[in-house]
C-alpha cells in the first residue's frame, strides 16, 4: 500500500479534472501516450516528468530535460527536482498537478448548508437590516413623517443588494459552476448589517463625546468592512489565486480611502471645521458635558477678534475673483 500514489490534474479553476492511481514505485508524466499520466497540453514535453521515491520513501518530481521545465505550483523559479512532501503541487507548461501518497490522511469534511438554509439566514438578515434602516430613518426625521420619505431609501437599498449579490452569483457561476445566489445574498446582507452598525456607532459616539473628527473619519472603517465583504464573497467562490485577487481589491480600496482622506483634508483646509456634528440627537445621550456659557462666550470673543483682525488686512492679490474694472 505504501507504493501507491495518486496523481491529480487540475483544471484552470483549480478543481480536480482527473485523478489517476499509480501502483508502482515511479510514474512518468508527459504528452506521449506511453506515459502513466498523459497531459493534453502543447507546452508539456512528450516525456516531461518522472515521479519517484527517494531513499526515505518520500515522493519527488524530477524534470526529464524539458524545454519549459518544472515549477512549484505557486513558484516562479524553475527547478530540476522538487520534493512533494509538504507541497504536492507542481506546474509543467500550463498544467498544474498534485501528487499524493496513499498513506496521506484526507482532510476532514466541511459542513454543508443547503440553499434553503442560506435563504433562511438571508431572510432573517433582511428583516434585521430593513428594521434597522426604518428605525434610523424614523429617528432622523425632524419634519412631518411621511412613508414615502422612509420607504424610498429602503427600496433603493434592496435594489442595490440584489444587483450586488447577482454580480457575485454570476462570478460564482463562472468560477465554481454554481450561482449560489442565496449564499451571496446572505454574505451581502451580513456586510450591510455591519456597515449600518458601524455607521450608527460612529455617529452616536461622535455626538456623545463631542468628537467631530470621529464623525468625519469614521467612514474610513467602511473601506475595511468593504474589503472584508469582498473577501467573504471571494472565499465562497474559491478561486485558485485568492490571495492575488484579494490583494488587488485591497489595493483599490486603499487607493479610494487615500483619495477620500486627501479630499477631506483639502476641504477642511479651504472651508474649515464644520459647525455641527451632523444629525440632531437627544441631549441625554451626551457623554461629555456641554460647554459652560462663560467658555462659549470666551470662544466667541476669540473668534470675533480673529475676524476683526482679518478684516483689517489687505486681501491677497491674484485671487480667482480679482478683475480689472476697466476690462
Amino acid at each position: 500500500m505504501g507504493a501507491v500514489m495518486w496523481i491529480e490534474v487540475l483544471s484552470r479553476h483549480g478543481e480536480v479534472a482527473s485523478r489517476s492511481r499509480i501502483d508502482a514505485p515511479q510514474a512518468h508524466v508527459g504528452r506521449a501516450f506511453d506515459n502513466d499520466v498523459v497531459v493534453d497540453d502543447p507546452h508539456v514535453a512528450p516525456h516531461h516528468l518522472r515521479i519517484v521515491r527517494d531513499a526515505d520513501g518520500a515522493l519527488v518530481a524530477e524534470d526529464l530535460g524539458s524545454v519549459n521545465g518544472l515549477y512549484a505550483e505557486h513558484g516562479a523559479e524553475r527547478v530540476p527536482r522538487l520534493a512533494l512532501g509538504g507541497a504536492p503541487g507542481q506546474r509543467i507548461g500550463r498544467t498544474v498537478r498534485r501528487v499524493h501518497d496513499a498513506a496521506r490522511p484526507g482532510a476532514p469534511e466541511k459542513p454543508h448548508l443547503r440553499p434553503r438554509a442560506h435563504a433562511a439566514w438571508a431572510a432573517g438578515l433582511a428583516i434585521a437590516v430593513v428594521g434597522s434602516l426604518l428605525l434610523v430613518e424614523w429617528l432622523a426625521i425632524t419634519t412631518e413623517r411621511s412613508w414615502n420619505v422612509m420607504l424610498l431609501p429602503i427600496v433603493a437599498f434592496a435594489a442595490f443588494v440584489v444587483v450586488w449579490s447577482g454580480m457575485w452569483a454570476l462570478l460564482s457561476h463562472l468560477f465554481f459552476g454554481q450561482a449560489r445566489f442565496a449564499l451571496q445574498l446572505r454574505i451581502a446582507l451580513t456586510g450591510c448589517l455591519a456597515f449600518l452598525l458601524w455607521d450608527q456607532l460612529g455617529e452616536w459616539l461622535a455626538y456623545g463625546l463631542a468628537w467631530r473628527e470621529l464623525d468625519d473619519y469614521a467612514s474610513f472603517g467602511v473601506w475595511a468592512l468593504l474589503a472584508a465583504l469582498c473577501y467573504g464573497h471571494l472565499l465562497s467562490i474559491g478561486p485558485r489565486r485568492l490571495p492575488i485577487a484579494m490583494g488587488i481589491i485591497v489595493a483599490l480600496l486603499a487607493s479610494g480611502a487615500a483619495i477620500q482622506f486627501a479630499s477631506k483634508a483639502e476641504t477642511r483646509r479651504v472651508v474649515g471645521e464644520r459647525a455641527t456634528l451632523g444629525e440632531l440627537k437627544p441631549p441625554r445621550f451626551r457623554i461629555v458635558a456641554p460647554a459652560t456659557p462663560e467658555r462659549f462666550l470666551q470662544a466667541s470673543d476669540a473668534t470675533k477678534r480673529a475676524v476683526d483682525e482679518a478684516r483689517k488686512r489687505e486681501p491677497p492679490s491674484g485671487g480667482p475673483l480679482d478683475f480689472d474694472p476697466s476690462d
